[in-house]
């Protein structure tokens, strides 16, 4: 029968500690030898006065049984190291403080700044590609600016990016339909110890039993999916219908980026031909204002006149400065289109333009139902309703079962040891050998808290949300349709106006040019038929610039705009 006793001891803190014992019950005497087994300890037996002669005693617990005899010190070393690594650990828990890297205030400057001017950041420039520059003196022509364009506007390669990562996921659902190989190469090793087994009659010593194994797996497993009932396919046709709606966005870069190169253009050759009126004008304001000295050298003006003919010559040379800057911003506009420096000047050729398209398409309502068909915007939003509708049929899917096969063809190899340091020879084993294994599996879900019903509706919710973006581009399209179609009109109906007034206004000015010479007409009179004349020929070029860019804008909105 197991009988254990549990005692507290004291004993000397400067003593080493006594070699465990391992003794049945025979009473306290027995516990602990006589005087002079160890030295320093005094004797147990018949002296109840023992414990006031010796050394400051360290507290400590003791078991006793009569198989084993085990002492363990309250807070020894060992016990000490590891509340120091419970420590360290806990301290490492701590979350960082990042209150300092956020300004203090909201109305502080970030840390490490004085003001709320940054310093330059040489990473902004440290990957910009060399621009092209236009060689001096060479005019361009508006098909070449907008191939140029189309090679060097980092938008277009944006969006080829953007098809090639559709395309890629295309293929990874294709991927899907394959097995999946994989090769795995596990090594490890292991070792416990542990005491040794004690026999009841204290006849084998005490030792320690150490067991080491390793182990070595090479292997090779496959992983097929043969049946899923219709996710697979409903993957496929959304990532086609996403796939499809990059192409035709990647076809709606380039056309937006012709549109915007041909408007740039036509900006930029109505701005040059506003900025010759303006120095013409000024060229005429300076004549007038030497007709004006002149007579009033002669005494034939009066000093109001020549004071007219000053202002006549200030206002034109104001408005040829706001003209000159009207023609760089739409040079640098141009320039940054075209993917040139912003700082290159280009040069055009003024009569490269289009011919005047005569009238607007006759019947509206078939050229809308034409053209919108013609869209890339509406092409993509429809594509993209498609593949949320087959996103619908995925999650459907996901409610059916799966079917999987999956096998594995390896090799093992093993190694180990058994040792007891009570035994002079430990024992050895190693085994390699060929393994496989074949498994056929079925996935059939049955409840996982409602997931799925919430994942169909909020896909059923994202068809409908794409439906409704779709119409509505759909009827924005129409507008835009329409409203282009109008402006068209307009500027066509502008122009023959704008011609005619040019021409009753030359006659004018001749008329009161000769008048003056002949001194029958103020030079507020002349000035006033000379404004009329440029303001008239302003309004031409307003009206030609109006009527080309209305109908690329009708050509873009209505998905034909392919070149300049």
């Amino acid at each position: 029968m197991r009988r254990r006793l549990w005692r507290n001891c004291l004993r000397p803190s400067h003593q080493t500690r006594p070699p465990p014992m391992a003794v049945k019950w025979r009473g306290c005497a027995n516990l602990w030898p006589a005087r002079g087994d160890w030295p320093g300890w005094p004797s147990l037996s018949g002296n109840r006065g023992w414990r006031r002669n010796l050394p400051r005693p360290r507290l400590s617990c003791t078991f006793i049984s009569d198989r084993a005899t085990r002492r363990r010190t309250i807070m020894s070393k060992p016990h000490n190291a590891l509340l120091a690594c419970g420590l360290v650990m806990l301290t490492a828990c701590a979350p960082p403080d990042t209150a300092s890297l956020a300004p203090a205030s909201p109305d502080a400057p970030p840390p490490g700044q004085s003001g709320f001017l940054l310093a330059p950041d040489s990473r902004v420039m440290a990957d910009a590609a060399p621009r092209p520059s236009a060689q001096p003196g060479q005019t361009y022509a508006l098909a070449t600016l907008i191939d140029m364009a189309q090679r060097n506007n980092p938008e277009t390669r944006a969006a080829w990016e953007r098809t090639r990562q559709a395309a890629a996921a295309v293929g990874l659902v294709e991927a899907s339909y394959l097995p999946q190989i994989s090769a795995q190469i596990l090594t490890g090793w292991q070792r416990a110890e542990g005491a040794g087994i004690e026999d009841g009659l204290g006849l084998l010593p005490q030792g320690n039993v150490t067991g080491d194994i390793g182990v070595t797996t090479a292997s090779v497993s496959v992983r097929w999916l043969l049946f899923d009932f219709g996710r697979r396919d409903a993957a496929r046709a959304g990532a086609e219908e996403l796939s499809f709606a990059a192409n035709v966005a990647f076809t709606g870069v380039h056309q937006l980026l012709i549109h915007n190169v041909t408007q740039a253009y036509y900006d930029l050759q109505a701005a040059q031909a506003r900025e010759g009126i303006q120095r013409a004008r000024l060229s005429a304001a300076h004549e007038i204002a030497a007709m004006a000295q002149a007579r009033r050298a002669q005494e034939l003006a009066t000093v109001t006149e020549e004071a007219q003919a000053g202002q006549l010559v200030s206002q034109a040379r104001f408005d040829l400065t706001r003209a000159e800057a009207e023609t760089a911003a739409a040079n640098v506009r141009l320039a940054t289109l075209t993917g040139l420096s912003p700082a290159t000047r280009i040069g055009i050729n003024p009569g490269d333009t289009l011919a005047l398209p005569a009238r607007p398409p006759a019947e509206l309502n078939r050229f809308l139902a034409d053209t919108l068909s013609r869209r890339p915007d509406l092409q993509a939003a429809f594509a993209r309703a498609r593949a949320s509708e087959a996103n619908v049929a995925l999650v459907e899917a996901s409610f059916r079962p799966q079917i999987v096969a999956s096998a594995a063809l390896g090799h093992r190899w093993t190694s180990g040891q058994l040792s007891d340091d009570r035994v002079p020879v430990g024992l050895d084993h190693a085994s390699d050998r060929d393994f496989g294994r074949v498994f056929v599996g079925v996935n059939i879900p049955i409840w996982d808290g409602n997931a799925r019903a919430m994942r169909l509706e909020a896909a059923q919710a994202d068809h409908n949300a794409a439906l409704a973006q779709a119409e509505y581009l759909r009827s924005s399209a129409e507008g835009e349709i329409i409203a282009a179609y109008e402006a068209l009109k307009a500027a066509l109906a502008a122009n023959q106006a704008a011609g005619d007034l040019v021409r009753t206004s030359r006659v004018t000015y001749d008329a009161a040019r000769s008048m003056a010479d002949q001194g029958l007409l103020t030079v507020r009179e002349v000035d006033t038929a000379l404004r009329l004349l440029y303001d008239a020929q302003i309004a031409e070029v307003e009206a030609r610039h109006a009527i080309r860019s209305s109908a690329a804008m009708l050509a873009f909105a209505s998905g034909q705009i392919a070149g300049g």
